[in-house]
């Protein structure tokens, strides 16, 4: 028997899975196993594996030293292929060494490792290395160092210095070469498996034949093994510190609460504190209200909008008792995982935000989190079929190019990499603050972006952290911080919002929810929210939507499945839409607590398949006899949660966003031209950016083009009209913006060209886009004067701005026409400010979308396609959902075959068509 330390996982440079190696070992009857890849992104996985199979984990690394940097002095990274290198593992025996371990990978990733670094991190740690240069160097620092006697070793050093026999296991059979050989070339490392090298795990007999002839070397194997005992398991969740507590912050802010209040108060709080995530509501509220100094509105999503503390905090817009929103389904004791709160912010916010949550915690106390890109389908195929020495142009015509016997030969080979880590990445959202350095519960590092936990979402658990996701949202209401002075029951805005003129408001403008608003005809936010709910994906894949829309029109009896259950289901007409509705119900019904209820319904989402459901579905009976209901009413009701609960949605996060909903909505009635300016700074949402500078103009808003004494970088508000910024051109840099920001008032085409110095792309995109019309000068005119500054730039010729006006204004220059300005002006804005695209390439045309409102009558029409959404129907015919628009209107149609024709640099489509009963989409002939 044996102990393998030197495991390379699929994450670092090895070419197996976790499964496979768990697996073997297990066959094999080895107790324990060693990872050491120069990263922790795998050892998450490393450790569920290694519990699930009963086998003792021994965490380690490896650093490679190139020869040439041994001496005192020299720094080391992973940026070098393992040639001319010395080796040096690192195994972890305590807590201690665990810490010293994520700095000494956090320096590696620095690139600022050195000896004296890991002398003065060596606590905790067992030494491993293939050379004695090392270990004599390193020997003072470290009480547990060993020499590693590989396979194809032949020195044997001084007896002082332990040996023990190892080879470095980058596969698990020797049949996986191959996958560690294809997964070498796509990942551009070296590949370290030689002709003479034992590179897989071996069976323990032939580990013995081949090492056995030194037994202390492997009885060193198993005293490393007895020492390394650490397994990170969190004690507790660590949270930064804070200086105020939960329940004093919310006193000072709530006064004259009703008893009901107070009752769901202090159960909150109770559950909250017990479970220990008390420091976590604190540093939410603490982030909302250092976003709101700087004037970034802060909300939670998703379920976290059941809790009344949030909503107390000024956190969430939803007051949860409202809406009998059950605070279990957020959090409760049955749970072992933290909340999950999740925070929108504005998008275009977002980057500034985290920069100054940086600067308040300090660069080294904050991380954002990691996320594992895997290999799919297309994915690894594109990465075989490279590897195989195929050119990408081959690979994209691959039918033509590549014979079917060849297809089948990279994509058998391709399946064995299948879901393998292809590269890590940034998570979207996800960061983690800590009270102390990050790099002491997780190894770093670094990219644009700032460092990166090593651990993605699932791993940081295992340390104590917890994931705080702030997610930048397009279309955030401007309202949002001054919600309080909002009616949100003024029917104007609701009879808006039926009318479906919702395009640009914040989740309610997609043409499927539009559809849904004008047969709903919200009056209150519930409508709204059950407008959003019913065309997600679970609610839409479970027929509820047709049902709910039947219901709603009477075309449909409305029935309950007991009359105990109405008030619950009332809202939804009797369907339970609403994961909420599901615990509601377990509870009047069976009587779940709703911890209980909550652990139900999770069960029937995601464990459908599992014994878990036969126990809950005898209690669940049970507990509904013990009531004094009969067996039919209880198979009835049974059979409705059970057969919607997969399918539900979040309530707490539908009417969250309900409520941002009709904030947006209320503002674009209201006050369109603020709402379209911060829209457009957003860069819109649902669909193009330019349907909404159509729609701006569709509101009487004059957009005005850039220039370059007016233009901020965004949108900007000037006298009643929406002024284009800068960065909305094309090829200007954000340093030329600023540039022109700060130095103007530019007096003269000349003083700007002189000051600001822009390149030839900006000079050129900046006269293209208008930004020098306020001159009045003819482009041509420009051009030569932009040329001229370039040439006298390079010859630092003394007295240019004279001399290039002494050059110029002698000569005579003709203009451009308007209809090359305009074309111009498109190229680099990708809109043109004055009039819809349509106006100007087709202003003979006859109709307008405005003329079609007679359902059956044909029409025909040029529109500017906006959005374009393709499913298969049941009888595999392709139908074809496009949104169009013109200078009058929206329209939405219906197209029975896959029309690519439009398919250009601009969109546009002319359309034969009839206008349907609903007056809502036209059906293309």
């Amino acid at each position: 028997m044996y102990i393998p330390l030197l495991y390379h996982s699929n994450y670092g440079y090895g070419g197996s899975d976790f499964r496979t190696l768990f697996e073997t070992l297990k066959q094999y009857q080895i107790p324990a196993c060693g990872i050491v890849d120069d990263t922790f992104f795998g050892l998450n996985e490393f450790l569920t594996y290694a519990r699930e199979y009963g086998i003792k984990p021994i965490i380690g690394a490896r650093i490679l030293i190139q020869n040439q940097n041994t001496n005192p002095g020299s720094t080391w990274s992973r940026d070098f292929s393992p040639v001319d290198k010395k080796k040096l593992y690192l195994l972890v025996k305590n807590k201690a060494g665990y810490t010293n371990l994520c700095k000494i990978l956090t320096w590696y990733g620095l690139k600022k490792l050195d000896f004296n670094f890991i002398k003065e991190h060596s606590s905790g740690l067992i030494l491993l290395t293939n050379s004695l240069n090392l270990c004599n160097e390193l020997s003072s620092a470290f009480t547990d160092i060993y020499f590693l006697l590989f396979s194809d070793s032949c020195f044997i050093p001084d007896k002082r210095i332990p040996l023990i026999s190892a080879n470095e296991i980058f596969y698990v059979n020797p049949g996986e070469r191959i996958i560690y050989k294809l997964l070498s070339i796509i990942k551009k490392f070296k590949n370290e498996d030689g002709k003479k090298k034992i590179s897989y795990l071996l069976k323990p007999d032939r580990f013995i034949k081949i090492y056995g002839t030194e037994p202390e070397v492997v009885k060193n194997l198993f005293r490393i093994a007895e020492q390394c005992t650490y397994i990170p398991e969190a004690e507790s969740w660590i949270f930064p510190r804070t200086n105020k507590g939960l329940m004093e912050i919310i006193k000072a802010r709530c006064h004259n609460l009703r008893n009901e209040e107070k009752r769901r108060l202090e159960f909150e709080y109770r559950v909250i504190k017990e479970m220990g995530f008390e420091p976590y509501f604190v540093l939410i509220y603490e982030l909302k209200e250092f976003a709101k100094e700087m004037g970034i509105g802060m909300n939670v999503r998703g379920s976290a909008a059941s809790s009344f503390i949030l909503y107390l905090l000024g956190l969430s817009v939803v007051n949860p008792m409202k809406y009998r929103l059950p605070f279990e389904r957020f959090l409760n004791q049955k749970r072992s995982e933290p909340p999950d709160i999740d925070v929108d912010v504005e998008y275009n916010q977002r980057e500034y935000l985290l920069g100054e949550i940086y600067k308040k915690f300090g660069n080294d106390y904050v991380a954002r989190i990691s996320m594992v890109n895997r290999f799919q389908t297309r994915a690894r195929f594109r990465d075989t079929a490279r590897a195989c020495g195929i050119s990408p142009a081959e690979i994209k015509k691959i039918k033509e190019h590549l014979g079917e016997k060849l297809i089948t030969e990279i994509l058998k080979i391709s399946e064995k990499i299948d879901n393998y880590p292809r590269y890590f990445s940034c998570h979207p959202s996800g960061i983690v603050i800590t009270p102390e350095p990050v790099y002491r519960y997780v190894p770093l590092y670094f990219s644009p972006q700032g460092a990166i936990t090593h651990f993605d979402k699932d791993g940081i658990g295992i340390m104590g952290l917890v994931k705080l996701d702030i997610l930048g949202v397009r279309g955030f209401p401007e309202l949002y911080l001054k919600k309080e002075g909002i009616d949100f029951d003024n029917q104007n805005v609701y009879r808006f919002i039926s009318e479906a003129k919702t395009l640009g408001c914040f989740q309610i403008e997609s043409p499927m929810v539009r559809q849904i608003l004008k047969k709903i005809k919200p009056k209150h936010l519930m409508d709204i929210a059950n407008a959003i709910a019913i065309i997600r994906p679970g609610p839409a894949r479970g027929g509820m939507k047709e049902r709910f829309l039947r219901r709603l029109n009477k075309e449909e009896k409305i029935d309950y499945p007991h009359s105990d259950l109405k008030d619950i289901l009332k809202e939804t007409f009797g369907i339970p839409v609403y994961q909420e509705q599901i615990l509601n119900m377990a509870h009047r019904f069976a009587g779940f607590n709703l911890d209980d209820a909550d652990l139900l319904r999770r069960a029937m989402t995601k464990e459908r398949e599992s014994n878990l459901m036969d126990g809950i579905r005898e209690r669940f009976f049970s507990q509904a006899r013990g009531l004094g209901y009969d067996e039919k009413e209880i198979e009835r009701v049974w059979e409705r949660i059970s057969s919607f609960s997969s399918f539900g949605f979040n309530k707490a996060h539908s009417i969250t966003y309900a409520t941002l909903a009709y904030l947006s909505a209320y503002q674009k009635l209201y006050n369109p031209i603020e709402f379209f300016c911060r829209l457009l700074n957003n860069q819109g949402g649902y669909y193009p950016f330019y349907a909404y500078i159509n729609e701006a103009r569709r509101w009487g808003i004059k957009i005005l083009e850039p220039d370059i004494n007016k233009s901020e970088a965004g949108f900007t508000i000037e006298n009643g009209c929406l002024r284009t910024g800068l960065g909305m051109i094309r090829n200007l840099s954000y340093t030329t913006i600023e540039k022109i920001i700060n130095l103007r008032s530019f007096k003269t085409p000349e003083d700007f060209f002189i000051l600001v110095q822009p390149d030839i792309e900006e000079g050129l995109s900046l006269i293209k886009s208008g930004a020098f019309n306020t001159f009045k000068e003819p482009w041509t005119k420009l051009y030569f004067k932009f040329k001229k500054s370039l040439y006298t730039k390079k010859s630092n010729f003394a007295g240019q701005v004279d001399f290039i006006k002494e050059t110029i204004d002698t000569e005579y220059f003709s203009d451009f026409d308007a209809s090359e300005k305009l074309r111009a002006q498109f190229s680099v804005l990708r809109f043109i400010p004055a009039q819809h695209i349509l106006e100007f390439l087709y202003p003979e045309r006859q109709k307008r979308i405005s003329d079609i409102n007679a359902p059956g009558r044909d029409f025909q029409l040029t529109c500017l396609v906006i959005a374009k959404r393709t499913i298969l129907t049941r009888n595999r015919r392709l139908m074809s959902f496009y949104t169009m628009d013109d200078e009058t209107g929206i329209l939405e149609s219906i197209v029975f075959k896959d029309l690519k024709n439009f398919e250009g640099e601009i969109p546009i489509m002319r359309i034969k068509g009839y206008l349907r009963d609903d007056f809502f989409y036209a059906s293309v002939i």
